[in-house]
């Protein structure tokens, strides 16, 4: 649950434990809470990623609110991101399922990605493309061209099996041409 403070900050109010989260301040500041040091460089070392996917999927203007139910989620987990294993894959699989809550919850289209971080090869039909693909199928396609990840990586960040991206890839790539093509 969000709530407006003095100075226009914003304060995440989980459990019995409120934490600030002021413009320009990252969550997991140590400062701002107690879930340590480890959960705070875990955050620190994939929280720029972890928003350029967050763009890809809901577009630049829903890519934080995105990011700070993730936030909140994690922030209720028992042992924080510190009791992970692997806690790159979880992350980012937490941000696929909230951007798919997200569509679903406030009915929205898929978004015109205008703010994402564009390659000059890429045109902007292509974009436009890629922004009406479902999110499983935009995060495949994203991870799997713009990251340059292998399928198998795509599978663990993404939290399916290395067929499923491969399907998804094909689905998207079906529908990529028949947009694209006149």
């Amino acid at each position: 649950m969000f709530s407006w403070g003095s100075q226009g900050a914003r304060r995440l109010v989980g459990g019995d434990t409120t934490y600030r989260m002021v413009a320009g301040v990252q969550p997991f500041d140590p400062m701002m809470c107690d879930r340590g040091v480890g959960s705070a460089t875990i955050w620190r070392e994939h929280s720029g990623e972890l928003i350029r996917y967050a763009t890809v999927l809901v577009g630049p203007d829903h890519a934080e609110d995105v990011l700070s139910a993730v936030v909140e989620r994690v922030l209720r987990r028992d042992g924080g991101l510190e009791s992970l294993a692997e806690p790159r894959p979880y992350l980012f699989k937490a941000v696929l399922n909230e951007s798919r809550n997200h569509f679903r919850t406030e009915k929205r289209d898929a978004p015109w990605v205008d703010g994402i971080e564009t390659f000059p090869e890429v045109r902007p039909e292509v974009l436009r493309a890629v922004a009406g693909l479902p999110e499983r199928q935009r995060a495949a396609v994203y991870l799997t061209y713009w990251r340059d990840l292998p399928v198998q990586q795509v599978a663990g960040l993404m939290g399916c099996r290395p067929g499923t991206v491969k399907r998804y890839l094909h689905l998207a790539r079906h529908r990529l041409r028949e947009v694209l093509q006149p």
